[in-house]
């Protein structure tokens, strides 16, 4: 087997209809497709990496934790990112700060799922 790239992240959430809408009016994030009442995709930026949410999430595991995972999400200016959703009331888990690569940020999506807000210092992304 080898492997080509990343085709979909997946978090599973307890209320899609609330999550959905946070990822595509709180992030920007464009709604690619709607399967059934349980399944929801966005594409994010110009790259055809996929983002699906599935509904089905109603226990904590263990530990109390709802969250598993992480998608790192390409912007221009992670500070201004962390501004933004601020003033909207997102939840910063992770202070901006430098990396030797990079510079992150993290914030919790209304299930605790972590999005780090993420810029290469190479210029890259995706």
């Amino acid at each position: 087997m080898k492997p080509r790239g990343v085709d979909f992240f997946c978090y599973t959430v307890s209320d899609i209809s609330k999550s959905a809408d946070f990822y595509e009016n709180t992030l920007g994030l464009t709604l690619y497709a709607w399967i059934g009442t349980g399944w929801v995709e966005f594409v994010i930026g110009d790259t055809p990496t996929v983002l699906a949410l599935r509904s089905g999430r109603e226990e904590q595991d263990a530990n109390g934790e709802t969250g598993g995972g992480a998608i790192a999400i390409a912007v221009a200016d992670v500070r201004r990112a962390v501004d933004e959703l601020r003033a909207q009331h997102v939840e910063v888990v992770l202070e901006p700060g430098e990396q030797a690569t990079c510079y992150a940020a993290g914030i919790a999506d209304p299930d605790g799922n972590l999005i780090l807000l993420h810029n290469r210092k190479d210029g890259t992304a995706g």
